[in-house]
Parts: C-alpha cells; structure tokens; sequence
C-alpha cells in the first residue's frame, strides 16, 4: 500500500518523504552477465 501524506496539499510540491509503502515484498534480482 503507498500513502501520502495528507498534509502535503500542493501537487508540485511533494517530496520524497511525503510518500511511504507498507507491505512491499520485492521479488528476488534477477542474475544476469554483464558485460563492461
């Protein structure tokens, strides 16, 4: 779930910390060769 903060009332003024997610369980990375 993501939530915003309700007190952040300005859409060109959110910050990074004005958004949060709860129960986010990644899926495992992917291994792949890489080549540099």
């Amino acid at each position: 779930t993501m939530t915003i903060d309700p007190d952040a009332k300005d859409i060109f003024g959110f910050r990074y910390e004005d958004f949060a997610l709860h129960g986010y369980d990644p899926p495992p990375h992917i291994k792949a060769e890489v080549a540099v």
